[in-house]
């Protein structure tokens, strides 16, 4: 187990890093400007992350909001930190790889082609990625709806399908790549 905390998985390293950069978008745009109905309320996330458990209403201007924030934008700190440090480890060239490699990825260039590596699938996925993030941040920026769930609908099946195509193209190009 403390070997898994210091030294985490590459994907899960990946996962942590994104829902900390995720996290401390959230948690700037909810401290400057409320990230709720075109910021006329603010979140407060010991009552929105625990659906009510913790406090009973998620988007009130209470008193205890601002150490809700603060535990909030400590979590996506420590995520992206953790990240980081996960990344570092597993990745050949450390995060700054990393990060190019999401940026320069082949999964880009199946958005116009189906005959890259991975064929339509990846070009599924590719489309599926897109549109799940492109949603997510015309809704975000153009309806100020960041804790929305109804986005949150959209986006994340979108989102979960563009992986898990992407993961699929992946295993059936080793697949036919062992079998030739």
């Amino acid at each position: 187990m403390l070997n898994w905390i210091k030294s985490p998985s590459k994907g899960f390293s990946s996962i942590i890093f994104g829902l900390g950069i995720w996290g401390l978008i959230l948690g700037v745009v909810n401290v400057l400007f409320g990230a709720v109905i075109a910021g006329e309320r603010k979140v407060v996330w010991a009552g929105y992350l625990t659906m009510g458990y913790l406090w009973d209403e998620p988007y009130s201007e209470m008193i205890y909001r601002p150490y809700s924030d603060t535990v909030f934008l400590g979590m996506a700190i420590v995520g992206i930190l953790w990240g980081a440090w996960g990344l570092h480890q597993k990745v050949d060239g450390g995060i700054q790889a990393w990060i190019k490699g999401v940026f320069f990825n082949p999964i880009w260039t199946s958005l116009v082609s189906g005959s890259e590596e991975g064929g339509m699938k990846m070009s599924g996925a590719a489309w599926c990625l897109l549109l799940g993030f492109g949603f997510y941040t015309y809704w975000c920026v153009v309806h100020w709806a960041w804790t929305d769930i109804g986005v949150y609908a959209v986006t994340a099946p979108l989102i979960a399908f563009g992986f898990g195509l992407r993961y699929l193209a992946i295993v059936d190009e080793a697949g036919n790549s062992s079998n030739s």
